[in-house]
């Protein structure tokens, strides 16, 4: 999967045949202002909201029911043909829809719940039926013909812009040739703007698809260990053999849109120099190193943290690629940087 070369100055909008959804929203600034920031710091526990859960965490066993039934009915849901409209139309309401669901059953917590239980077996091949439709190679079957179309759409059209220039110069008086070449270096092309922006989408929709099938397969790997979190291979040799109420807690992020400003999932029993957030996946999605900032500019893979003290509250932001809305976390206790598995 990758995006379009980029051509010197020239803007775009959406390519012949290609609309974008009635009511898709306009793309979103990843800047997050130091006055929602101080709002959220402010804010009390979302009690409407479900806080976030460990990664060994394990739900009641009425919830893992209501899971199992969810994660069959998102099984019969997710084929291929559900999919390509995910990938291709990826700000369509239907789309979000079913991304939303995707993310919200096959988040690190519930899936080593439903594969912690004593009749897993179920689970593993439903698992196992999400995440092949999600993997690499199937997003690659969508992604790799979609990408072609835009490329030679974008291509038809510059092409005949450069056409129609050539034959106003040949046109033109020879005195006026100058300022139509100024003219059309500075104009914006929508047409192309549309498809840049179009791409944008689709990769960031596939990456975050691939994302969660990654963390799905892995999931299902580490059954081969005797505990399925395969404790052992996570915390540091000096934690392995101290009781498990000092064993840290990890909360792990699947993508950049399991947590937002709006949405903001909420970590209330964090432990600082215990407990460990786990933002690798969004740094893998990104495709870049996470850089730390003292103020936003909205520039992909800008990281800032900001403590309150008087409320005992820490909100991270991670600046998503553009169009995105920022990663928001908010963590009720002190979180530091080295509390950040990047």
């Amino acid at each position: 999967m990758s995006a379009i070369n980029q051509m010197s100055d020239l803007h775009s909008a959406l390519p012949p045949g290609q609309h974008r959804p009635e009511h898709s929203p306009p793309p979103t600034s990843s800047v997050v202002t130091p006055q929602a920031l101080e709002a959220l710091l402010q804010s009390g526990p979302n009690d409407a909201r479900e806080p976030k859960r460990p990664d060994n965490f394990k739900p009641a066993p009425s919830n893992t029911v209501t899971m199992k039934q969810d994660l069959a009915d998102l099984g019969a849901q997710v084929d291929r043909s559900a999919v390509e409209r995910m990938v291709r139309d990826p700000t369509s309401k239907a789309s979000v829809a079913v991304f939303n669901k995707i993310s919200a059953l096959l988040a690190a917590d519930k899936i080593n719940s439903l594969l912690s239980e004593p009749n897993a077996n179920d689970n593993v091949k439903a698992l196992s039926g999400v995440e092949a439709q999600l993997g690499k190679d199937a997003i690659d079957a969508v992604v790799t013909p979609l990408e072609a179309e835009q490329i030679e759409a974008y291509q038809r059209y510059v092409d005949s812009a450069l056409f129609n220039l050539k034959a106003r110069l040949m046109n033109a008086p020879l005195e006026s040739r100058f300022d139509i070449v100024r003219n059309f270096a500075g104009k914006k092309h929508e047409h192309l703007t549309g498809i840049e922006d179009y791409l944008v989408e689709v990769n960031a929709k596939a990456t975050s698809l691939c994302s969660i099938s990654t963390l799905v397969k892995k999931a299902i790997g580490s059954l081969q260990f005797a505990h399925h979190n395969d404790w052992d291979n996570r915390v540091p040799t000096d934690t392995r053999d101290k009781p498990c109420k000092d064993r840290p807690n990890i909360y792990s992020y699947a993508n950049i849109h399991e947590s937002s400003l709006d949405s903001p999932s909420e970590v209330r029993d964090f432990v600082q120099g215990r407990d460990k957030l786990d933002v690798s996946r969004i740094r893998r999605q990104l495709n870049k190193t996470l850089q730390w900032v003292h103020q936003l500019s909205g520039a992909s893979g800008e990281m800032q943290l900001k403590y309150s003290p008087i409320h005992n509250t820490s909100v991270l932001v991670i600046s998503g690629n553009k169009g995105q809305d920022a990663f928001v976390a908010k963590v009720f206790g002190q979180l530091k940087e080295t509390d950040l598995l990047t």
